[in-house]
């Protein structure tokens, strides 16, 4: 230990001693209204939680393990813990949630989805009020004039996403008040790694609608749909796609353009998006066309990402791409990364079930420590060995062998796929062999909790996509456990995996389905070295025809997948730090906006700018009258300003590659654009207000703000941005992927200036 820093030994044993002193005490014969009294009065952390165990014992009839004690406590302490599947990490977060609020803290609890901060809220808000806390949540559906009600709880269920979209619905706000959320205390965060890591560079997105720019777009999207294999290269490790010498000659041809690098740049931009959605995207694994709209699939769960889109202008492509018309074009009026949100609480804590794999970057991110509770009942699960086949045919082979020989003697399987066609293609291969099967997918995910909770159940046999945040336990023998003796004594739950994923931690969560609380159960993945995962990384050739041992074969997955995750994480490292300028441009403005609409802040920028036409004005009307005009016309321009700043931002993210091209660096020259456009948009919005100001009319004594033709931002909507695919994630790699003909065109640096100051002209 140096300077108070404690060992990760040091504070688990914390936790230990926490739960061993909470466990020795007995308030089993105190009656309930001396039990209300002392749960209701407790301040210190153990006798708070002495006395939250015996109410939730006596609520739920669930007696609190020394596992969901630790777990509570280290959460008390800013810590993310590892609680295996099934150990109970929901009363863990509700006993930590009233130990902070009995210490003077408000809590937000942040879970994945809608359907969890109603679940645990409701079903917990009996033990919530019983030690005098007040419990809320806040779904999608809640109204906007409910809400500020319920984030005055003293605890709060709501998810990651709907929260910050709140955050960002303030950036609109034009009195006081409308505004919502704002008390960033503590954040219990349930499936601490999918939100924290695998959501937080995603950007929230609050737009409006804008002007239809769709003609020179449709126009790209015909000409791009001409190129044939021949005419683009890809590299598929870093997932990257450019047009070759053949493609530029034939895409200058098509759009009559004498030279695509000179001075082009917005077409450059729609090319390339054009080539990512035509050529990269693929329908039942990106996305799924459901009711007549895109639906975007989250990679990590397979999932619907609800109210996700793709970034920029890719959304509208793969709706072209699809052949859907009826679209609305966005105009972007605020933007805040998941990360950064987050980065508002004073405390962030968290739990999952696989964290330890994360540790290094929840700590490097969020400067939290990841503590790894011991499970009640340890684990008996059987983790089988991998079977890696050459092939795909050959892997699906055994696949189904191994899924035939399980349902035959009753064992309940579960399979993982990697995507939705390969769920649909699995499941006319087990209806073809007769066995009855459930699939759950993007397709239909809203009947998840309902199938998920007879997977355990004898002969059954559920095909999944990635099972990462499900938040629904898989019960042996049913949602009702009434056959789970029998589902035990032929092994329990088999978990079958037909990929290996991304990452070894969303492998662990797959596997984490199976072996609950102590249970029974089975794992095992079947792999080809054709999986898209994998096939880039394996050269067929170099082998020279030799057969490759099992040993080798095992080792050229496992490599392939630490590349990924070292990918991964060089992602979301290089898109945080070019979202950095950005977001602290965003605080900067929203805090002076906020200060505004609270009244905390008056611009007096008529009187700073043009003192002359300021007191004209006054003699006229009242200062209180001139005050009130500067706040709506201050508010109003921040908003469209900002939202310009924001998507010439955008095009420079577009084509920040070309920067390399050049030999300049990107990160530079991005900052440069970012720093240079918000500082022209202080000087627009400031042009704009005193011209409006200068041309004010007076009626009766005040000022008639009608005139003005300003109409306040009305009918805005929230979405998620799939930023994964972005031209920041491997900027590195560009270096040796553009041909020479391009490197010849952008041999003049002052093309590429006048590219990235083209919002001057």
């Amino acid at each position: 230990m140096k300077n108070g820093y404690k060992t990760l030994e040091s504070i688990k044993k914390d936790c230990i001693a926490f739960a061993e002193q909470v466990l020795a005490v007995d308030y089993s014969n105190m009656d309930d209204d001396s039990l209300c009294v002392t749960a209701d009065q407790a301040r210190v952390p153990e006798e708070i939680a002495t006395a939250v165990t015996e109410v939730i014992f006596r609520k739920t009839g669930l007696k609190l393990f020394s596992c969901q004690l630790q777990t509570a406590f280290a959460l008390y302490n800013g810590h993310i813990a590892e609680l295996s599947t099934g150990e109970g990490k929901t009363l863990a977060g509700v006993l930590a949630a009233i130990m902070y609020v009995k210490s003077g803290r408000k809590v937000q609890v942040l879970v994945f989805n809608d359907y969890l901060a109603k679940r645990d809220a409701t079903e917990n808000q009996k033990i919530y009020e019983f030690c005098g806390v007040s419990v809320g949540y806040v779904t999608e559906a809640t109204p906007i004039s409910e809400r500020a009600e319920q984030y005055e709880k003293d605890v709060l269920y709501i998810s990651a996403r709907e929260a910050g979209y709140d955050s960002i619905r303030n950036f609109v706000a034009y009195n006081k008040n409308e505004l919502i959320g704002g008390n960033y205390d503590v954040a219990i965060v349930d499936e601490a790694d999918s939100i924290l890591i695998d959501e937080a560079s995603i950007p929230l997105i609050l737009a409006g609608k804008a002007e239809d720019t769709s003609a020179d777009e449709k126009k790209v999207m015909e000409a791009v749909k001409k190129l044939t294999e021949n005419d683009y290269d890809v590299d598929e490790q870093d997932g990257q796609i450019w047009l070759n010498d053949n493609g530029i000659e034939k895409i200058e041809a098509e759009l009559e353009i004498e030279n695509l690098y000179d001075n082009n740049s917005e077409v450059l931009s729609d090319i390339n998006t054009a080539l990512q959605a035509l050529y990269q995207l693929t329908a039942d694994k990106d996305y799924i066309v459901k009711d007549n709209q895109i639906a975007v699939v989250d990679e990590s769960t397979g999932r619907i990402a609800v109210n996700r889109k793709f970034p920029n202008a890719l959304h509208r492509f793969v709706e072209m791409k699809e052949g859907i018309t009826n679209t609305v074009n966005t105009k972007i009026y605020c933007s805040m990364t998941v990360g950064a949100f987050m980065n508002q609480y004073s405390t962030i804590c968290g739990m999952t079930g696989t964290a330890a794999t994360s540790a290094n970057e929840f700590e490097t991110t969020y400067s939290v420590r990841t503590i790894v509770i011991d499970p009640h009942t340890p684990c008996i699960r059987t983790d089988l060995d991998d079977s890696i086949f050459l092939t795909n045919s050959e892997r699906d082979k055994a696949l189904l062998e191994e899924i035939l020989s399980a349902n035959a003697k009753g064992q309940p399987v579960l399979i993982g796929t990697a995507s939705v066609k390969d769920s649909e293609e699995l499941s006319k291969k087990l209806t073809e062999k007769e066995i009855e099967h459930t699939v759950l997918n993007a397709r239909n995910d809203e009947k998840e909790a309902a199938i998920i909770a007879e997977a355990g159940k004898p002969y059954s046999v559920t095909v999944s996509t990635n099972m990462a945040g499900r938040g629904v336990d898989i019960k042996l023998g049913g949602a009702n456990e009434e056959e789970k003796e029998f589902t035990m004594s032929v092994g329990g739950l088999y978990v079958i995996s037909s990929t290996v994923n991304r990452s070894r931690r969303i492998d662990n969560q797959l596997k984490g389905r199976a072996g609950r609380q102590g249970d029974p159960g089975m794992s095992k993945f079947f792999i080809s070295l054709e999986d898209e995962n994998i096939a880039p990384f394996f050269d067929e050739d170099a082998n020279n025809g030799k057969s490759i041992s099992e040993k080798e074969k095992l080792s050229m997955v496992r490599t392939a997948q630490t590349t990924l995750e070292g990918n991964e994480a060089e992602a979301r490292y290089t898109l945080k730090k070019y979202s950095y300028i950005i977001e602290h441009q965003r605080e900067l403005i929203s805090a002076y906006r906020l200060a505004v609409v609270k009244d905390e802040k008056v611009p007096n920028i008529l009187k700073n700018e043009d003192p002359e036409a300021y007191e004209k004005l006054l003699e006229q009307t009242t200062e209180e009258e001139i005050i009130n005009a500067e706040k709506v016309l201050t508010l109003y321009y921040i908003n469209q300003h900002f939202s310009n700043y924001l998507e010439a931002m955008e095009d420079v993210k577009s084509g920040i590659h070309l920067s390399i091209v050049a030999g300049k660096n990107p990160f530079d020259e991005f900052n440069r654009s970012a720093i240079e456009f918000f500082e022209e948009m202080k000087e627009d919005l400031k042009y704009d207000l005193v011209s409006k100001m200068q041309q004010a009319e007076v009626v009766d004594g005040k000022i008639d703000i009608s005139l003005f033709n300003i109409k306040p931002t009305t009918g805005t909507w929230t979405y998620m941005v799939d930023d994964s695919a972005g031209q920041f994630n491997h900027l590195p790699a560009l270096m040796n992927m553009v041909s020479k003909k391009i490197k010849e065109k952008l041999s003049f640096s002052e093309r590429l200036d006048r590219f990235l100051n083209r919002k001057k002209n």
